[in-house]
């Protein structure tokens, strides 16, 4: 097993500098908190880059969510919740959906910008909660209460579904809102018995609006446990004191969730779509195969734990360590540590229930992880960061590679003027911080920051002008049918940002061409070939497409120089026949 020494501590240790110059401790720390701060800075500028563009790591899911509000937008009212697709206009309560149509004005300034941005700020409002909490439970430590915040936003997940139109960012912060607000207030909170649970009933229906009813289970599994555990787990006194309190919660926030019904003036459709189409079918199965499926295959409560590894991404060996440390020490940790690990066992057991388990379900648990480390990072050996470290570098090393066969092919003023500089800095600011033992655990989140901005710079090449059709595609299509392939439902919705004036249809990409007799006489179509196939006959235009859902074996000869073949492609826009070709 891995021992973490004493002498591999990476943080400021305080018992350093008993005896010293205060003044001295001060300028000694300075430097740290520099890091930090440039840090946070770092981490709203990387979060921000790129926020328009098609190529920003996400889920599919966004699309479907853009369908949604975009038709509801069309229909011009707040419910029912409209779409193009057969029983999928309830996918989610309307909280998400009325949040992209209030940033795009209805439509009216329809752009991935506007529906974007309100997610980062839902996502920074959840890093500011980190820091606060994590000022409280140091000590009120600054210094501390900014890692904890940093720490959130290095977390791989908090990027890559902190970012899109997705539910998880306002869903995560009202959950987390629940739990800092009972643990901020501590233990004033746990003894109210009516103003508490009622802010509390208030943001969890805010959750429960955002996300599923189903939300409710984990929140009030969590606030049962920390007040089983604040009364010492005696059943008789929480039965008195706090049960009545947390049913108050769940009916209320329940009660805020049923508007939706009320105002809604189809509910049966919701009920059909929503409540048995996305939550009781995700039950699934007999008990038979549930066991099976809870204990092996790809759904198993053993991926379901290591994701939380997965959703730290590049932090995951400091996550690790302090794993092994908050273990080491149960007996002696903190009280509003052990309330905040009970919450993550909390989730954890909550989500181990439905047959399908996925690691997007304990996003909600990683604020949470982010405090512990940061209150804790002084404990955990150094090279749990150094090995964070480590594999910034080996992940900067083939962005830059990657970089050079690309830019080879489309020339370097096709990546932004800061990509080649941020990518030897930070593989030079990771070796530093590996050097440095005082700057190893303080760099390590904006080390790990600097991968995302990486990425985002390499990816924005797929932006204008090569990953956009040209104004001859864009003037030809107005108001046209226009066939594009689809390999995932709602694919077709991004093509609505490339051709914004042309009438959009999917067709599956395996098919390679819509049917004939789907396809009118007047129809284009786009069609996608490899990188260096020949333009096909009445084609008026080009884009490159950065693939997606490759196969292991792709994969590995990508890894092994065969890149152009498989990340890379082209898509042409095929005038009907007859039509004039016009290059």
């Amino acid at each position: 097993m891995l021992k973490f020494h004493l002498k591999d501590l990476c943080a400021y240790p305080h018992a350093r500098t008993e005896g010293t110059d205060p003044e001295a401790g001060r300028l000694q720390r300075a430097p740290l908190a520099a890091i930090v701060i440039i840090g946070l800075v770092f981490a709203l500028f990387t979060y921000l880059y790129g926020l328009g563009s098609a190529h920003i790591l996400r889920n599919g899911d966004e699309l479907v969510y853009m369908q949604i509000t975009r038709v509801t937008g069309t229909a011009n009212q707040w419910l029912p919740l409209q779409s193009d697709m057969p029983d999928m206009r309830n996918t989610k309560p309307p909280l998400l959906f009325w949040q992209g149509l209030l940033s795009t004005d209805w439509g009216a300034h329809w752009s991935l910008w506007a529906l974007r941005w309100p997610s980062v700020m839902w996502t920074f409002g959840t890093a500011l909660l980190c820091g606060l909490l994590g000022w409280r439970l140091s000590g009120r430590d600054l210094f501390k209460g900014a890692l904890a915040a940093l720490f959130y936003l290095a977390f791989f997940t908090t990027y890559r579904y902190g970012r899109p139109y997705l539910t998880n960012p306002p869903e995560t912060f009202w959950v987390f809102a629940c739990f800092f607000t009972i643990l901020w207030w501590k233990p004033r909170s746990f003894d109210s018995r009516f103003v508490f649970p009622t802010i509390l009933g208030v943001l969890a229906g805010m959750a429960l609006l955002t996300k599923s009813f189903a939300q409710l289970l984990p929140i009030v599994v969590g606030l049962a446990c920390w007040h089983l555990h604040v009364r010492g787990w005696r059943v008789g006194a929480f039965v008195r004191a706090s049960l009545p309190g947390i049913v108050w919660t769940g009916l209320l926030s329940l009660g805020m969730f049923s508007l939706w019904f009320v105002l809604d003036p189809e509910p049966a459709a919701i009920w059909r779509e929503f409540v048995v189409g996305e939550n009781i079918g995700k039950m699934g199965g007999e008990v038979g195969s549930w066991f099976k499926g809870l204990l092996w295959g790809g759904d198993s409560v053993w991926r379901l734990w290591g994701s939380w590894f997965s959703n730290a991404g590049l932090l995951a060996f400091p996550l690790f360590g302090m794993m092994v440390e908050s273990w080491r020490h149960r007996r002696t940790l903190p009280d509003g540590e052990r309330l905040l690990w009970i919450w993550v066992f909390a989730i954890f057991i909550v989500f181990c229930i439905p047959s399908e388990r996925s690691g997007r379900y304990l996003l909600e648990g990683m604020p949470a992880l982010a405090v512990v480390m940061a209150t804790r990072c002084h404990h955990v050996g150094r090279y749990a960061f150094v090995l964070s470290l480590s594999a910034v570098i080996a992940v900067l090393l083939p962005i830059g590679w990657l970089s050079l066969l690309l830019a080879r092919e489309v020339g370097v003023q096709a990546f932004p003027w800061w990509h080649w500089p941020l990518v030897v800095t930070g593989a030079a600011f990771a070796a530093a911080a590996i050097a440095r033992p005082r700057w190893t655990a303080m760099g390590s989140a904006t080390a790990v920051l600097s991968v995302f901005l990486s990425l985002a710079g390499f990816l924005s090449v797929f932006d204008k002008p090569l990953g956009v059709f040209n104004s001859v595609v864009t003037e030809a299509t107005v108001g046209r049918v226009v066939w594009v392939p689809e390999n995932f439902r709602s694919v077709a919705e991004q093509y609505r940002f490339l051709l914004p004036r042309a009438v959009v249809r999917g067709y599956p990409a395996a098919l390679k061409m819509p049917h004939a007799g789907i396809r009118g006489p007047d129809d284009f179509v786009v069609i996608r070939r490899p990188l260096d196939a020949p333009a096909p006959e009445s084609a008026i235009g080009s884009r490159i497409h950065l693939t997606s859902r490759h196969t292991a074996r792709q994969i590995w000869e990508m890894a092994t120089g065969s890149v152009q073949k498989h990340l890379f492609a082209r898509e042409w826009v095929v005038a009907p026949p007859g039509s004039l070709p016009m290059r």
